[in-house]
């Protein structure tokens, strides 16, 4: 466990509240402390996920998956992706908020993801990608659309072209469609990525001969 904390002590104010002061003689000694916590979380954080071992990992997963209903999924299996989003609405966009260097935007977000490790704009734009739902022949039919992000958006490691007109829809000419386990990676680090699952409905045999 690397130990990110420096020496803090208690006080109390007159009224019986705790104050928490911390001894740094300057504003960079602030810096160095964030840095600090920041680079001991990141690694603490897959020391803990190692030490489980495969075996404990693939359950848990296969207990959480299998309690999903039928649909469309994005399973976030990233760092900064964590998570299981469920693709039910026509059109589902995936970004994240401005930092202290960016403008924020003026359209909504479906889902917020945050890479900004640094505070700082890294793979992820503000509006990067969207899921659009369709119906082909009574069928459901997941399409990806890159939203002109900076970074990319990959799919099975291909790089897609990303739309010119954030318009609602498909836009036939760059969305593309989604198979069972296609993996979609935002930025070409591989390290804020998805997996598609597709979970069919259950098939009821319960009047077959």
């Amino acid at each position: 466990m690397i130990q990110a904390f420096g020496t803090n002590t208690a006080k109390f104010s007159p009224d019986g509240n705790r104050e928490w002061s911390c001894r740094m003689e300057s504003f960079k000694d602030a810096i160095t402390k964030i840095e600090k916590m920041i680079r001991a979380s990141r690694l603490n954080d897959i020391d803990n996920l190692m030490k489980g071992g495969q075996a404990q990992r693939v359950s848990e997963i296969e207990e959480a998956v299998s309690k999903l209903d039928p649909g469309g999924y994005l399973i976030g299996c990233g760092p900064y992706t964590q998570g299981i989003y469920r693709l039910s609405a026509s059109e589902t966009i995936f970004g994240r908020q401005a930092t202290l260097h960016e403008d924020p935007i003026d359209k909504p977000l479906d889902f917020s993801l945050n890479d900004s490790v640094t505070f700082r704009p890294r793979e992820i734009s503000r509006r990067h990608f969207k899921i659009t739902l369709d119906q082909i022949d009574s069928q459901p039919m997941y399409f990806i659309t890159d939203l002109g992000s900076t970074c990319g958006t990959y799919l099975n490691a291909a790089l897609l072209e990303g739309q010119k007109e954030n318009g609602p829809g498909v836009d036939t000419s760059v969305a593309r469609p989604l198979a069972d386990l296609d993996m979609i990676s935002l930025g070409p680090g591989m390290v804020n990525l998805f997996l598609f699952l597709s979970v069919p409905r259950k098939v009821d045999r319960s009047d077959d001969r």
